[in-house]
């Protein structure tokens, strides 16, 4: 490496740390002697650099000094390439101009075979999942800039429709949605808006009461969970995987859960609230921990979710929920033995028919009438139909009490009305209406909120 690519190397660390840092870190970054460090600092010092400190104390850049232009490397050309592309693609109409700007501009300063590089397409970001949107995400982030209040129309996941003043915090770009973080007047606390179901918005005169960077402090300290008795989760960490013990009971122990909270998990979410006992909880990540060894000796399959009670471990949504039925039948999740027929037959029904049925019939496929026959559940218009006689005047699924198979179905049904994978009928609406709104899974809707929250903003 030469001088001249060293020093400006100690200039980027100095720009990446907002903050005195002693020398020694500094010579660390580098990959340098501390001595070396010391006269490249004078060195740049002296080229008109603002460092302020000295040995002992700590080094820091004041902001406004420039280098002449320095030229990129190979690898820096590509990431830029490759950001700028997700910006164009990704962000609202002004935004991706503006990528598109910046990519002109940087290509028009660049040598030659640099320039090739950067207009090179072999890498590419392909388009997202893109849903309708009724607000111009350039007027949420105008707001965010503007440091004002919003006024929102907003339709949440169940439908129902309110008029909200917000403190935006944050815009979240993600790969499927867009998410708006703010406070919310309406519920007097953080909210987390999905811009696709934001149906109007407003900018408001009112600037926010407190520093936007204040309230993305105080936001960031809700994302930890919180028990039902208001005491704070412990949260330790190994790896990737977040732990979270739900309860200072030494019991808790016993039971551990391992999910994500963009998963089938949440159904087994839901079933552990209704018990109501103690339980570790453990959120891994599809890609990392899920597929680490670690993990694949509790499930192979490296998918969630799972539980390990003692010694024993279950997979699979429907199972998991019949045996925490079991195992905990103080909970009443169980019915009669007189309902047991019914009972089985609609978690076993709702796994083997209704879920891979729904699965099938998004993606577009079905089977041709001659074909049903080799088929479990024969086609999705048959499964629909039949489960919707079953629940034509129901309150429960099986018997007359709530149970671990209600779970199981009201969650698949809200699940399949809410993304489109399964038509909204009015028997199922009304059916699924009390359970969701149980206080067992409400509590669980405000858990996987927050995790969802961990999980989309850990590198932030």
């Amino acid at each position: 490496m030469s001088r001249a690519e060293r020093l400006f190397d100690l200039l980027q660390i100095l720009r990446r740390h907002r903050r005195p840092v002693s020398g020694a870190v500094l010579a660390q970054e580098a990959g340098i002697s501390l001595r070396t460090l010391y006269r490249d600092i004078a060195s740049l010092q002296a080229m008109g650099a603002q460092i302020e400190g000295e040995p002992g104390i700590g080094y820091v850049l004041k902001p406004g000094f420039l280098l002449p232009p320095l030229m990129f490397s190979a690898q820096e050309i590509e990431a830029l390439a490759l950001g700028l592309q997700w910006v164009g693609r990704r962000t609202d109409e002004d935004m991706g101009q503006a990528a598109r700007n910046v990519m002109a501009k940087v290509a028009a300063v660049l040598p030659a075979d640099l320039r090739e590089r950067m207009e090179d397409d072999a890498m590419v970001v392909g388009h997202g999942w893109e849903r309708p949107q009724a607000v111009d995400l350039a007027l949420l982030r105008r707001a965010l800039n503007e440091g004002r209040k919003l006024s929102l129309a907003y339709t949440d996941e169940k439908g129902a429709r309110t008029e909200r003043i917000v403190w935006p915090v944050s815009l979240g770009f993600f790969e499927s949605t867009r998410v708006l973080v703010a406070w919310c007047e309406l519920r007097d606390g953080f909210r987390h808006f999905r811009a696709d179901r934001i149906e109007a918005a407003e900018i408001l005169p009112e600037r926010l009461p407190r520093p936007r960077r204040q309230l993305m402090k105080e936001w960031r300290q809700t994302l930890l969970p919180e028990s039902d008795s208001t005491m704070r989760y412990h949260i330790s960490r190994s790896g990737n995987t977040r732990e979270t013990r739900m309860s200072t009971d030494t019991k808790s122990a016993d039971l551990v859960f391992y999910t994500n909270p963009q998963s089938r998990g949440n159904i087994v979410h839901w079933m552990l609230e209704e018990i109501g006992r103690p339980y570790t909880l453990k959120v891994l990540d599809f890609t990392t921990t899920m597929k680490a060894p670690e993990y694949l000796a509790v499930n192979p399959m490296g998918k969630v979710p799972a539980i390990r009670h003692g010694e024993t471990i279950v997979t699979e949504a429907a199972a998991i929920c019949t045996y925490l039925a079991d195992a905990f039948p103080e909970a009443n999740l169980a019915p009669e033995p007189r309902h047991r027929g019914d009972y089985y037959r609609w978690l076993f029904f709702t796994a083997s028919c209704l879920e891979p049925a729904t699965s099938n019939h998004v993606i577009g496929w079905d089977p041709s009438p001659d074909m049903e026959m080799r088929f479990g559940y024969g086609s999705y218009a048959r499964v629909l139909d039949t489960l919707s006689a079953w629940l034509e005047g129901r309150t429960f699924v099986a018997g007359d009490r709530f149970t671990a198979a209600d779970v199981l179905l009201a969650s698949h049904l809200q699940w399949g009305m809410m993304t489109g994978m399964i038509e909204k009928r009015r028997v199922f609406e009304a059916y699924i209406e009390p359970h969701v709104n149980r206080p067992a899974a409400k509590r669980a809707d405000e858990q996987i909120e927050k995790l969802t929250a961990q999980h989309a903003w850990k590198a932030a």
